[in-house]
Formats: C-alpha cells, sequence, structure tokens
C-alpha cells in the first residue's frame, strides 16, 4: 500500500465516522423522505372506515300519525261501506340518535388541481439538492482538515529525527571537549558549555515529543476514534511542481463548489415557494368518492349499499391580506439567497486566488530552504573538522551546528507546507 493510499483510507475512515458529517447526511436522507411525502399528495387518498352506532335516549321527534290518519281512514271505511283502511295507527316518537346503525365504507379523495402540492414538491426536491451540497462542502473541509492533521504530524516526527541527530552531534562534542579538557588542551568550560547545549536538545527533544502526542491526539479525534492510537507514517513526501492559472482555476471552482450549487438550488426552492404562496389566486379541485354500506342492523345487503361521489371546488378569496404576505416573505427570502450567491461567488475567488498564492510561496521558500541548508551542511562540515583540530574556536561550532540544525528544520517545515498548500488548493478548488 503506497503512503498517498495510507492517507486517503484514513480521510475514508474519517468521513465514515465523523459524527457532524454522519448528521449531514441524515439531513440530506431526511430531505429526500420530505420529498417522498410530499410527491404522496399527487396520489388519491384511500381510506376505510367502520362504525356501529348504539344508542338510547336523547332528543326525539314526534309524528302524529294516528291523529292524523284515524279520521280519515274511518270515513273512508264509512264512504267505501268496508274496512279496507286501518284505524288503529300509533302515533311516532323517534329518538333522533340513530339506534343499531352501522356504516361501512371505502373513501377515495383525488386532488385534480392544487397549488400547494405541486409547487410544493418542487421545493422540496430543489431542498434535497441543497442538503446534498451542504454535505459536500463539509465533506471537502474535512477531508482537508485530515490530510492537513496527517502531514503535520509527519512534520513533526521528521522534527524529532533531526532533533536526534542534533543530540548525536552535541554529544560527541561533549565527548571530544571531555579529551580536550583532560588534556589540558581546553578549560572545563568548554565541556560544560557542551553539556548546557545536551540539556538544551533535550529539552527541544521533550517539547517535540509532547507536540508529536498532541497532533497524534488531534488526527486521532478527526478520525474519530481512541486518542492514543498509533498513526501509520510510510508517506514519501514528494510532490510535483505545477504552475496554475488563476483565472482557470477560479472557474473550475465555481462549477464545483457544492456551496455554490447550495446556494442555487436554494433560489430555485425559493422560486417554487413564491408560486405556492401565489397558488391562492387558482382555485383547489378535488374529487372524492364513497363506496359502502349503512343502515340499520349490521348486514351487507342491495338495501344498504350505496356510493357517493363529489366534485369539490376551494377558492380562497379573502384571508386579511395573509396571502399576499406570503408572497412578500417568499420574495424577501429569495432576494437574500441572492446576495449570499454574490457573496459566495466572491469568497470563493478569494479562497482560491489567496490558495494559488500560498503554494506559489511555499514552493519558493522551499527553495531558498534547501540552499540554505546545503550552505549549512557544507559550512558544519568545514567547521566541525577544524574545530577537531582546534583551529576554531567552540562559539564557532556552536554557531555552525545551530545553523544546520535551524536550515535541517526550516527545509523540513518548507517540504511540508508544500503539501499542506496543495491540499488547501485542491480544497479550495474542490479537486480530487
Amino acid at each position: 500500500m503506497t503512503g498517498q493510499q495510507v492517507l486517503e483510507d484514513y480521510v475514508e475512515t474519517g468521513l465514515a465516522s465523523n459524527q457532524q458529517y454522519l448528521k449531514e447526511r441524515l439531513n440530506t436522507d431526511i430531505a429526500k423522505e420530505e420529498s417522498n411525502i410530499s410527491k404522496s399528495g399527487f396520489l388519491p387518498d384511500v381510506s376505510f372506515n367502520t362504525s356501529y352506532i348504539i344508542a338510547d335516549g336523547g332528543r326525539a321527534i314526534g309524528f302524529p300519525v294516528g291523529d292524523l290518519f284515524n279520521p280519515a281512514y274511518s270515513a273512508l271505511n264509512q264512504l267505501t261501506n268496508s274496512n279496507q283502511f286501518p284505524t288503529n295507527l300509533q302515533n311516532i316518537n323517534e329518538q333522533l340518535l340513530p339506534n343499531d346503525f352501522h356504516e361501512t365504507k371505502i373513501r377515495v379523495v383525488q386532488p385534480i388541481l392544487n397549488t400547494n402540492i405541486y409547487y410544493g414538491y418542487k421545493a422540496k426536491k430543489s431542498m434535497v439538492s441543497v442538503n446534498e451540497a451542504k454535505a459536500d462542502a463539509y465533506k471537502n473541509q474535512l477531508g482537508f482538515e485530515i490530510r492537513k492533521a496527517y502531514y503535520n504530524y509527519l512534520k513533526l516526527l521528521e522534527q524529532k529525527v533531526i532533533l536526534d541527530s542534533t543530540r548525536v552531534i552535541v554529544k560527541e562534542l561533549v565527548r571530544v571537549n571531555g579529551k580536550f579538557v583532560k588534556y589540558d588542551v581546553e578549560t572545563k568550560d568548554v565541556l560544560y558549555n557542551a553539556e548546557a547545549q545536551l540539556y538544551q536538545v533535550d529539552a527541544q527533544l521533550a517539547t517535540a515529543e509532547k507536540n508529536i502526542s498532541k497532533s497524534r491526539n488531534f488526527f486521532n479525534f478527526l478520525l474519530n476514534r481512541d486518542l492514543e492510537t498509533s498513526i501509520i507514517t510510510d508517506e514519501p513526501l514528494v510532490f510535483k511542481r505545477e504552475i496554475y492559472s488563476m483565472v482557470k482555476l477560479q472557474e473550475k471552482a465555481l462549477s464545483n463548489r457544492t456551496e455554490v450549487n447550495q446556494i442555487q438550488s436554494g433560489i430555485e426552492a425559493s422560486d417554487y415557494e413564491i408560486k405556492r404562496s401565489r397558488g391562492f389566486l387558482i382555485p383547489h379541485i378535488s374529487t372524492a368518492a364513497e363506496f359502502g354500506y349503512q343502515g340499520f342492523g349490521y348486514e351487507f345487503d342491495k338495501n344498504q349499499g350505496y356510493y357517493l361521489i363529489s366534485f369539490n371546488l376551494s377558492w380562497s378569496i379573502f384571508q386579511g391580506g395573509r396571502n399576499n404576505a406570503q408572497v412578500r416573505k417568499a420574495k424577501l427570502g429569495k432576494q437574500q439567497l441572492e446576495a449570499d450567491f454574490s457573496d459566495i461567488k466572491k469568497r470563493i475567488q478569494l479562497e482560491v486566488s489567496t490558495a494559488v498564492y500560498e503554494y506559489e510561496e511555499t514552493l519558493k521558500i522551499y527553495d531558498a530552504q534547501v540552499a540554505q541548508l546545503k550552505s549549512s551542511q557544507e559550512n558544519f562540515k568545514i567547521i566541525q573538522s577544524k574545530y577537531k583540530q582546534s583551529q576554531v574556536l567552540l562559539v564557532e561550532f556552536n554557531q555552525a551546528r545551530t545553523q544546520l540544525t535551524t536550515a535541517q528544520l526550516m527545509e523540513s517545515i518548507a517540504r511540508f507546507n508544500i503539501k499542506i498548500a496543495k491540499a488547501n488548493l485542491n480544497r479550495a478548488v474542490q479537486m480530487n
């Protein structure tokens, strides 16, 4: 496995385990389900309903059937000289609450024209794109943070290697000065000075080890794993010098950056929201149908079967200016997003230009540090050889050694800064 592949695997691990990124992806899934819910409004709403009523008492209505018809029927019997018409009819007193009554039906409601459903669905669909773009933007930023933390960790490890090498040199200086003192070539102060330098390097090593631990913990924090977990460090630090066109990178960033897509999708959703708010100008039309049974006694026969079909129209005429206020509110929301869109484009262009300048600067600094390192190495070889022959003073040796250590550290920092600057440029342009 290559070193670059190790880093990319760490990035994938960080994305898979990062709770904030997981939350952003869940927000996208929620937006998709909200879109599905809104889409369901186009389909018929089918429901099954049944009820059975047992009732007694309450209000009642009287029908004086006997008082009305008995005298009339009696007169008819006399006129016809027969008993053809009954004369013993009783008055009826019927309670209003139905007793032993059931209704079992299937109800179907189908919207025909409803702007709330149509534009509401379009707006929800656009919000899915908004949430996807937001999640991708967080993914882009998190990937850069992981790469930056990884390079910083490698940088600190290399600095410790440099300090370990410096300690070997200083320890050798202590040994040589000890011999000088032993054979009365130098006084004891040169030995004390060399030992003091050794203590100083040990202190620098302690600081380096502390920084390595902190850097490791931060890297593991980004990956949401145990802070003490070891990190694979077989990254070959090679880089290719590249020359970029500022204008082309800015154009590419504007087409790649998900923040731009996020604002554009938000503006699209606002357009649909405006149209939805204006929907009060258009009536809502729907149809409803019921098929079932109703009647006294829990029976299902042709006498109780029924169907009902209705066509409904609803048109909002006046609501105290609320509809127009909702339209104005939706327009203001769109204006805010349009202002954000202009701002985000300028900010992205600034980020890209800054990233390009920083990348170019790291290359120039690295070239200078490489030249400085070569010079310091050659100078130290000469001074070290002369010091062993007692041809130069200790102060000159210390100065040459300090310059070499500083040059080694600065070259290492400059080399890793190129990788960090390139990662930052990739983030700004959102290049893989």
